[in-house]
């Protein structure tokens, strides 16, 4: 599948952030695709204090990007804001995100977009992620746990089973690199920007997609990136375990609606925090999420409502 609609515009944004050493190699690659030329390109920069800015335009220049643009940012808005202020300035009927420290390959834009204009019942289209270098994977359709914790298909896998090899719904993408439909993003009045400064934002709206619009998000196993992972946050540091948990417990607070769903969270947690060799080590730091997610509520609650 490589036929991209003719009646279809696409936008791609990407949010960067102290990203000098990955923007190039992104753009690089986009203009390397099929078509690659030819698609809007946004990329916002939350006000990073490296050269992310100037290598982003030095880049477009060099490659004849004619139809790509930085939007700086006075400040920090963080993943979800940067997010929204990209789709928002584009103009296409589909929005591709992609992280900067991502490269696609050639047919990449077509496969995770079509499925997007042949299927009226989805909304959200996902990639099949490898490690840098490799045919590791780090992803292939994601899901979400009952107390909200998260994981990746195939994660630290080779790709030689079925399963990553066929579209199919899940429960969420990663945000590193999927697209969604204008008309999605509108009705949802884009992502959740108190998940501040990241993480959760994509599960968030995912979640959404599939509660209140009632659409599919797909895993399309064609739409082949490849991604460095967390450049600017080390996934197992105590800042970023912290800040997962944090946002993770909003991600409850937000989105379970029924007794029944607390009651599965609570037991899934109780579980997690007593069992699980995930949790050993890192209990203080769980309890420390609590308390800052139940601060960083009860401000929001009263921000909203002042």
């Amino acid at each position: 599948m490589n036929n991209l609609g003719t009646t279809t515009t696409v936008s791609i944004v990407i949010l960067t952030y102290k990203s000098e050493d990955y923007i190039a190699q992104c753009l690089t690659s986009i203009a390397r695709s099929d078509n690659g030329d030819k698609h809007e390109i946004i990329i916002v920069d939350n006000a990073s204090s490296d050269l992310s800015t100037t290598v982003a335009n030095q880049t477009i220049k060099a490659l004849g990007l004619t139809r790509a643009k930085v939007v700086p940012l006075p400040k920090n808005l963080g993943c979800a804001s940067g997010n929204n202020a990209g789709w928002r300035a584009a103009t296409g009927d589909i929005i591709l995100f992609l992280n900067p420290d991502t490269e696609i390959t050639a047919s990449f834009v077509a496969e995770i977009t079509n499925p997007l204009i042949n299927d009226p019942e989805a909304a959200v289209t996902g990639a099949k992620i490898y490690y840098p270098n490799s045919r590791v994977l780090q992803h292939a359709g994601a899901y979400i746990h009952p107390n909200g914790m998260t994981g990746h298909y195939g994660v630290g896998e080779t790709d030689d089973q079925e399963l990553y090899n066929e579209i199919r719904p899940c429960d969420y993408v990663t945000g590193a690199g999927f697209a969604v439909t204008r008309k999605a993003l509108e009705e949802l009045n884009g992502f959740d920007e108190e998940y501040f400064p990241a993480y959760f934002e994509e599960t968030d709206f995912c979640t959404r997609v599939r509660k209140i619009l009632h659409k599919k998000v797909l895993y399309i196993p064609t739409a082949i990136l490849y991604h460095h992972e967390s450049v600017t946050l080390a996934v197992d540091s105590p800042a970023f375990r912290r800040l997962y948990q944090k946002m993770r417990i909003m991600y409850l607070c937000k989105n379970l609606r029924t007794l029944r769903e607390w009651r599965k969270a609570i037991g899934f947690e109780k579980w997690w925090m007593l069992k699980s060799p995930h949790s050993r080590g890192h209990r203080t730091e769980q309890f420390r999420a609590y308390y800052e997610a139940a601060v960083q509520l009860i401000k929001n609650k009263f921000t909203h409502s002042a």
